[in-house]
């Protein structure tokens, strides 16, 4: 199987292209030498200023959102109900605050697959928290992405999670991609 490192051009398309692209890619951590990987099942799409679910929203820039203001490919990590890190890379370029929220992988233990749902669940499983917010993904040692060869079949779209609070528009925007449990 050949592996393929995702490039800064594969996270500085439009972010509904990348967020789709990234199902079936896998994310690879290296943990003190040991090395993990997981296959993306599920992302979201938050597409910057002009959508209310967004961290961006009307143009907040603060320090917590700054990642997503850089380069694709950067890592976005914050801290939702004080308790769950979840991880997003950014997307459409420099200075375009639009990003893919990673909801879902998929890993092989024992010979089998198990699915891991929830955002705070995948960051957890692969122990990603605060420290790794910033990094870049296109060139880190510890965290990044791979292309893999694997065609990925029956990808499915819909509304976003847990988004009611940006209102139904926002909430029902069809920026969610997942394949599902086998």
């Amino acid at each position: 199987m050949t592996a393929e490192r995702l490039s800064r051009d594969d996270f500085n398309r439009p972010t509904l292209h990348v967020a789709r692209g990234l199902v079936g890619s896998y994310l690879v951590r290296n943990i003190k030498g040991r090395r993990m990987s997981a296959m993306i099942a599920e992302t979201e799409a938050y597409k910057g200023p002009r959508d209310a679910a967004s961290h961006a929203f009307g143009g907040r820039r603060t320090a917590r959102v700054e990642p997503l203001y850089r380069d694709g490919g950067t890592v976005y990590v914050y801290l939702v109900y004080g308790m769950h890190w979840l991880l997003n890379f950014s997307t459409a370029g420099a200075g375009n605050p639009e990003g893919v929220l990673i909801r879902a992988i998929m890993v092989e233990e024992k010979g089998t697959s198990r699915f891991i749902v929830g955002p705070g669940l995948v960051t957890r499983y692969l122990q990603i928290d605060k420290r790794h917010d910033g990094i870049d993904a296109t060139t880190s040692n510890q965290l990044w992405l791979e292309n893999r060869d694997e065609r990925v079949r029956g990808i499915k779209r819909g509304p976003r999670v847990g988004v009611d609070y940006a209102g139904a528009y926002w909430a029902a925007r069809p920026w969610r991609f997942w394949i599902e449990a086998r």
